[in-house]
């Protein structure tokens, strides 16, 4: 009958989305933070860089705020 799909679909289902949140969880601990950085290229180096030096933390996002003005 009809149910007996349902172990097929959720093993699929599972196979689907654990990889998502793994990698989400797997970033937290070997990265310390949710999401990696694309390094690839020299702007996004840079920009991680930056935040590094203005903030000490480039993976959260402070804003404009947090960007010292220059004293002229």
């Amino acid at each position: 009958m009809w149910w007996e799909i349902l172990p097929a679909a959720f093993i699929t289902s599972l196979v689907t989305f654990v990889p998502q949140y793994a990698t989400w969880y797997l970033n937290i601990l070997v990265f310390g933070n949710p999401m990696r950085r694309d390094m690839s290229k020299e702007w996004d180096r840079n920009m991680f860089t930056r935040d590094s030096r203005i903030d000490g933390a480039p993976w959260k996002n402070r804003g404009l705020a947090n960007i010292p003005d220059d004293d002229e």
